[in-house]
Formats: structure tokens, C-alpha cells, sequence
């Protein structure tokens, strides 16, 4: 008998043994050791040499030792492999770089595992099938399918005369993937497959298929149910679809969802609107009704000097004798109409009648003078509805409240409009409503500026900078702005907020005009550099 023949019946010897207690021993022993994944892998020899390498007497379940050699002249990712501390070969160059990639434990010594011996299917080569316990996948691995999660698809490298199934999982899952199959088709070459699909991914187990005329079968579906109905995991090609149609169902609700987003902004825009024309016909009322509560108190004092001089001429109309009892019984009556007028105003005055709603108006129950207090009220009120507007609304209504006070120049708008995010409008409001009045009114009178720490307080108001910031040229840049035909530098300035946030930090800065008697405001926004 010839050395070769010889040899393939000691090959087949080894292909047989695949199910004998030695290889279940060995696949005990690799389940033993991976507490994590397992990645497959193989060393093959050429017939020729196959007989040196049986002569040493390799055997299923044998512990191996892989090492990356980065000296390696043809591959500085190369792996050896150690059997019992003599090297056996070289693991493939595209595993070999997977492995020196993501698992740092090969610089020092990988273990793994002899699991299987065989030929090639044309009985040229020989192979010493590997495992490699990994105890934590890298993303990568993961990605690539090195995991021990069972899962399956078509390798699309399938031809016409058959079809390719490819899976990952359990040796035992495998088999019964197998013995499924088998019911209803033919299934030819199946084992380990050490190279990863079309795709990239790696899967360590192949089958192929056939119907009964020796074809590939035609109906992928049919196969992918019969595999979910024992597995219940549908192909990794099937998932990903889903996944993609579930991704554009997904963009789709996320476009109806910005489509209404946009439509309530422009219903929030038109309630806006709808509020500001509600505030401005609110102003007009108001404004009647403190002409009519004008009128009626005029009425009032009117009524109270005649009903005095009534009570006067009855008096005198008894003194003088009964013959004026016609001119007295004249005068109780007109006294009496003039009693019952009256009692109407001051009936009308106290329910505020005369003013839109009592709880709106001055019902004559309030502290002090009730112009003052309606003002007062009047102000609290446009201070709260401030409170969500942005800045160039908040100047604007000042002005237009205090239309001869201010004087605001191109660059406190353009500032204001670059400020539009800032969020305390009340205390924006507050502090112009300030300065338009009360410190506009002192200064007329005379008074200095610092009179601006008793109308604002030392927080909010500055009437220099620090001589650091004076100085810096830089500085002294950013707060000169052109008023008329100067250049005029506003180191007064008003302050809310000392964080560096544009939220909540913002910057007056003003110059008094005595000619114009205006205060004039370069700037409303962010607070202006310093060195």
C-alpha cells in the first residue's frame, strides 16, 4: 500500500473519531474554559507534510499556546501557534490580524484548544481546527460576529446548484439546525467555516442545501420559517431589514412631529399677537376709565357744594317765617333729588362702575392717592407680562410709554436683537422703566449722576468702570459709540446677572444729554469685554 493511501486512511481514522469520547471530552473541556465567546480557527498543512505533524501526535483536546511574533519579516501581524512549547505553524494572515487587533492576550501567550482533525473536501490538505476562548469581546469582535448568541442568515456567495447557510451559536444548536433541515431538503457539505462571509461577518458553522432535483431551493422563506419556528431568531439579513424599515417609520413620525412642532410656533406666534392687540385695547380702556373716575369725583364736589347750600336756604326758609313753606317744600325737594343723585355717584364710585371691573380698578379702598396706585398697579402688571419678552420688545414699549426720555442709538437695537435669548425681561423692564423717570427726573432737577445708586442700588448701577478696564484700549473701544457727530464713551451702565451667561447677564450702558434732556443708551446686551 502507497505512504499516501496509507495516510488519508489515518486521516479518515480522524475525521471518524469526530463523534468518539475523545472529541466530546475536548468540546467539554473548551465549554470549561470559555466563560465568554469562542472564536474559531484552523492551522493547514499540505498532504506532504501532514505525516511530520501526525508523527508528533497532536490529539483532540490537546491545550495550545498562540503568540504574535511582530518581528515576523513577511507579516508583523503574524500568530504562531505552540503545542507542548514547539511551534506548530502560523495561524491565517487575515485571522492573525483580527487576533494581534482586539486581543491584547496574545502578545504574552493566548490559550486555546485542539478541536477537531481533518482533510480538505478534495483530500489535498490537512487541518488542525482551533478554539479560541475569549473572555470578553471586543465591539469590533462583536461586531464581526464573535459572540455566543445563536444566530443565522444566507451567505450570498450560494450558487445556482445549491444554497449556503451559514450560523453562530453552540455546537449542540448547530446539529439540531441541521436535523430540522434534513426533514425536508437535502443537506450536503456542513462543519466549521473558517472564513468570514460576503460580508465580513464570522460565522464558525456552514451547511449546504439542495432540493430533490438537486437544485438550490428557490424559497428562502419557506427555510426561514421552518429555522424561527425551532429558534424563533429570524435571519441576520430579514432583522436588518426590519431594522432599516422600522428606521424610516421612525424618520417619519419624527417629520409629522416636526411639521407640528412647527404649526403650534406659528399658533404660539398668532396668540402672541392676539395678546399684544388685547394689551393695547386694555391700555385704551384703562385710560377712560381714569377720565370718567376724573369726571365723577368732579361731580361729587360739585354736588356736595349744592347740597350745602340747599341745607343753608332750608334754614334760613324756617327762620324767616311760614309763609315761605312753598319755597321750603320746593327746596326739600330739590334737596331731596340732589340727596338721591349723590347716593347714585357714590354708589357708582365705591362698586367702580364707572372704571372696567372692580377687581381691575381704584374702588376707593386703596392706600394713598388713587392715581398713584393705579399706576402702580399698572406697572406690576406690565412688569409680569415682560417677563417672557424679548429684549427689543421691552425697549420698544418703554419708549413708547416715555417717548421724549430716551434717545436709543442703531447700536442698543442691533445689541437688544443679539440679546434675544436673554430670559429676566421684568427686571429689563424695571431698570428702564427707571431710567426713563426717575432718574431722567433728578437729573432735570439738577442731581449728579451717582444719583443713579438711589434710584437703581449699588447692584444695578455702575457710574464707572474699574480702572483696569478704563485703560485697556480694547475696552475703552467696545463702550464708545457715535451719538450725533461725537464719539461719545459710556462708562455708565446699568447691571443684571454677574455670571458669564448670556440667559441672565445684561449690560446698560447710557450718557446723559442736558441739551436734549434724554438719556441716551448705546448699548442693551451682553456684557461688553474687559482686559
Amino acid at each position: 500500500m502507497s505512504p499516501k493511501r496509507n495516510l488519508l486512511r489515518r486521516l479518515q481514522h480522524l475525521e471518524d473519531a469526530a463523534g468518539s469520547s475523545d472529541y466530546l471530552v475536548a468540546r467539554q473541556r473548551r465549554q470549561r474554559q470559555n466563560s465568554g465567546e469562542i472564536l474559531q480557527t484552523f492551522l493547514a498543512y499540505k498532504l506532504a507534510d501532514c505525516a511530520e505533524k501526525m508523527a508528533l501526535g497532536i490529539a483532540i483536546g490537546d491545550p495550545l499556546t498562540l503568540r504574535h511574533e511582530p518581528d515576523n519579516s513577511y507579516d508583523p501581524n503574524a500568530v504562531q501557534v505552540f503545542w507542548k512549547d514547539l511551534w506548530i505553524g502560523y495561524l491565517p494572515k487575515t485571522m492573525a490580524a483580527l487576533i494581534t487587533a482586539e486581543v491584547p492576550e496574545v502578545a504574552t501567550g493566548l490559550e486555546a484548544v485542539v478541536t477537531g482533525l481533518s482533510t480538505t473536501s478534495q483530500r489535498d490538505a490537512f487541518r488542525l481546527q482551533i478554539s479560541i476562548p475569549i473572555a470578553k469581546a471586543s465591539r469590533r469582535l462583536k461586531e464581526l460576529g464573535i459572540n455566543s448568541a445563536f444566530a443565522w442568515d444566507f451567505d450570498r456567495t450560494s450558487g445556482p446548484d445549491k444554497m449556503r447557510l451559514v450560523a453562530r451559536g453552540t455546537e449542540t444548536a448547530f446539529r439540531e439546525m441541521q436535523d430540522l433541515l434534513r426533514a425536508s431538503y437535502e443537506v450536503g457539505k456542513c462543519g466549521y467555516s473558517y472564513y468570514p462571509t460576503q460580508d465580513g461577518r464570522h460565522y464558525p458553522w456552514y451547511l449546504s442545501l439542495t432540493d430533490a432535483s438537486g437544485r438550490a431551493p428557490a424559497d428562502e422563506e419557506t427555510i426561514e420559517q421552518l429555522i424561527r419556528s425551532l429558534f424563533g431568531v429570524s435571519s441576520e439579513s430579514t432583522s436588518q431589514r426590519e431594522r432599516r424599515e422600522r428606521l424610516e417609520e421612525l424618520e417619519k413620525k419624527q417629520e409629522e412631529i416636526s411639521q407640528r412642532l412647527a404649526s403650534t410656533r406659528a399658533e404660539a406666534a398668532l396668540a402672541r399677537r392676539e395678546l399684544e392687540r388685547s394689551q393695547s385695547q386694555q391700555d385704551k380702556l384703562t385710560k377712560q376709565a381714569r377720565q370718567q373716575k376724573d369726571q365723577t369725583m368732579q361731580r361729587m364736589e360739585t354736588l356736595d357744594l349744592d347740597l350745602s347750600i340747599a341745607k343753608q336756604e332750608v334754614d334760613l326758609a324756617y327762620k324767616d317765617n311760614e309763609a315761605l313753606d312753598l319755597a321750603k317744600e320746593a327746596l326739600e325737594n330739590t334737596l331731596e333729588q340732589m340727596q338721591e343723585e349723590l347716593e347714585f355717584y357714590r354708589e357708582t364710585f365705591e362698586t367702580g362702575d364707572y372704571y372696567l371691573e372692580s377687581s381691575s380698578g381704584f374702588a376707593g379702598d386703596g392706600p394713598g392717592d388713587p392715581d398713584i396706585w393705579l399706576t402702580q398697579r399698572l406697572l406690576d402688571g406690565l412688569q409680569e407680562l415682560t417677563a417672557q419678552l424679548k429684549p427689543r420688545r421691552i425697549v420698544e414699549l418703554v419708549n413708547q410709554l416715555c417717548p421724549d426720555s430716551l434717545e436709543l442709538l442703531d447700536s442698543a437695537w442691533k445689541s437688544a436683537d443679539d440679546a434675544a435669548g436673554f430670559e429676566l425681561g421684568d427686571r429689563l423692564f424695571q431698570l428702564l422703566w427707571r431710567l426713563a423717570t426717575e432718574y431722567r427726573e433728578a437729573r432735570l432737577d439738577g442731581k449728579p449722576d451717582i444719583v443713579g445708586l438711589q434710584v437703581f442700588g449699588p447692584s444695578a448701577f455702575a457710574a464707572r468702570e474699574s480702572q483696569g478696564v478704563e485703560k485697556n484700549q480694547a475696552a475703552r473701544r467696545a463702550r464708545t459709540f457715535t451719538y450725533g457727530d461725537e464719539e461719545v464713551v459710556m462708562w455708565q451702565h446699568l447691571k443684571i446677572g454677574v455670571k458669564d451667561s448670556a440667559y441672565r447677564t445684561l449690560r446698560i450702558h447710557f450718557h446723559w444729554d442736558p441739551k436734549a434732556e434724554k438719556v441716551v443708551i448705546g448699548h442693551i446686551g451682553k456684557h461688553l469685554p474687559v482686559p
